[in-house]
């Protein structure tokens, strides 16, 4: 049973696209899950006629489908599609770098690298909250490039691959490797060195993919027929 993180959810359909975002990232709606918009309405506290545009907002972000006759699923991607995304990150996030490195301030890089000193912590804080002080950290410095379309993209695709990540994360023991590579990204930050962070945000999305499509690979390995992130 997953605890219910629900968040206090506003009558826009904004406020209810957020929560279900959150909730879907979180896990509490894995791939492949179909949503009964009664459930959605009694968890969050809405009427079915904002919830509903809700979810036509997160099918054009793409992470539901909507199939005909059969309801409204969260988006289950494949190998192949979980590659895409990473090639695209590779383009996309090392760009980010130059511009975050111009528009940083130390009160920004002070509070970056008390994200990453809170990682250090995956016994005191738990999986899930790991999870989602990582994924705040990586989203909240792109934020600071001041580029809303590229930051747009990205973000997508973060949503998207989230639950994927967290699954080889926590499930291979991945947090040595990451958060060695989160130390040497603060490190290039602190020195203003738009190059290193570069190389480095390309090399932690390098170990990201090898380190998921290993896992993959091993539970294809062990005949197991369903891919589940929780």
């Amino acid at each position: 049973m997953v605890a219910d993180h629900s968040p206090t959810v506003g009558k826009n359909p904004n406020d209810i696209a957020d929560a279900l975002r959150i909730a879907i990232v979180d896990g509490v709606y894995p791939p492949g899950h179909r949503l009964v918009q009664e459930e959605l309405a009694d968890r969050f506290g809405v009427s079915r006629i904002p919830l509903r545009e809700a979810i036509r907002t997160l099918i054009g972000e793409g992470l539901l489908r909507s199939e005909s006759g059969m309801g409204t699923f969260v988006i289950a991607l494949d190998l192949a599609e979980i590659d895409e995304i990473y090639d695209l990150r590779r383009l996309i996030e090392p760009s980010f770098a130059e511009h975050v490195v111009e528009r940083v301030s130390r009160a920004d890089v002070t509070r970056l690298n008390s994200m990453v000193e809170q990682m250090d912590r995956i016994e005191e804080l738990g999986a899930e909250t790991w999870s989602r002080v990582n994924f705040a950290f990586h989203l909240d410095m792109y934020r600071l490039a001041g580029l809303p379309v590229r930051y747009e993209v990205i973000s997508r695709l973060y949503h998207q691959l989230e639950p994927y990540s967290r699954y080889y994360v926590h499930g291979t023991c991945a947090h040595p490797r990451v958060q060695s590579e989160h130390v040497a990204m603060m490190s290039a930050l602190s020195r203003g060195d738009a190059g290193a962070l570069a190389e480095q945000i390309h090399a932690h999305i390098d170990g990201g993919q090898h380190g998921l499509r290993e896992s993959w690979q091993h539970r294809a390995e062990r005949k197991e027929n369903e891919w589940s992130p929780r």
